[in-house]
């Protein structure tokens, strides 16, 4: 669907059901470079259980109006209007890597307005290597080839998707390579601008699962040891075998762990 946000046109999935504000609400964010349909499976099984699911593109990203945000603040000052525009209640955020970042900060900032908080694959900061910031402002599809290699994990380098010929890899790159020219740099500036991580993460007041990769490049061991020992008391669990895309990789698993911890957070009327 199609909506207005400060007079810019702004687009979401809402997992194959209209849209409808009076539902307890699932909103995905996507991390750097990714747009709506990096949820679809998800908000689809949520759509489908008497949940409002809604996959926003963020500014300058695949069917949303630009310019794209370079600030983590500026995501979360867009994400306040997107929650006002739709007049929306009962949510619970589900998050990964950049979206988490801004995810943290809305929380952080709207203690009273969250069911749940679910981290994916994510630290309290998202520090971006120097060789790879050039490469987004100056060749895209150079710094789009080194996050598919760094972000996937065995899954979906051998092309083990949950959809028979589908390959994530491919995928993944044909969404990061449409959005527009700016939008990648933009994404990944902001994730090494902030700075606010650990502040935010003691203000959540909400409850919070934090999802970890086993083989995650993108996330290590020790940023998302980080995170969760910073949050009030959150609920944690692994997924050993996956990447960095750990909702594409691992569907299941992830869906599972959502359905369980959102279903009891934030219920909806036949969950």
């Amino acid at each position: 669907m199609y909506f207005n946000v400060n007079g810019k046109q702004v687009f979401a999935t809402t997992g194959g059901k209209p849209f409808d504000n009076t539902k307890p609400v699932v909103l995905f964010l996507s991390g750097s470079g990714l747009d709506h349909t990096f949820w679809g499976l998800h908000a689809r099984f949520f759509a489908f259980r008497k949940y409002a699911a809604l996959c926003p593109d963020t500014p300058g990203h695949t069917n949303s109006a630009g310019p794209a945000l370079t600030s983590i603040e500026a995501l979360t000052d867009w994400l306040s209007d997107v929650v006002a525009a739709l007049d929306i209640k009962d949510i619970s955020i589900v998050a990964h890597s950049q979206g988490c970042l801004v995810a943290l900060e809305y929380a952080s900032r709207h203690p009273g307005q969250l069911r749940s908080l679910s981290l994916i694959t994510s630290g309290l900061a998202t520090p971006v290597n120097d060789f790879l910031l050039k490469a987004a402002r100056d060749n895209p599809v150079a710094a789009v080839d080194m996050m598919i290699s760094w972000g996937f994990g065995p899954a979906g380098h051998l092309h083990q998707g949950p959809i028979p010929g589908n390959s994530m890899a491919a995928g993944g790159y044909k969404t990061m390579c449409r959005n527009s020219a700016d939008a990648l740099a933009a994404d990944l500036k902001a994730c090494n601008d902030y700075q606010n991580g650990k502040a935010a993460a003691a203000a959540v007041r909400c409850p919070v699962q934090v999802i970890i990769a086993g083989k995650d490049r993108m996330a290590p061991a020790k940023a998302t040891a980080t995170l969760v020992e910073h949050l009030p008391d959150p609920v944690v669990a692994s997924v050993p075998g996956s990447g960095h895309m750990l909702p594409l990789e691992a569907p299941d698993q992830c869906r599972t762990l959502l359905r369980n911890f959102i279903f009891s957070k934030n219920p909806a009327s036949q969950a």
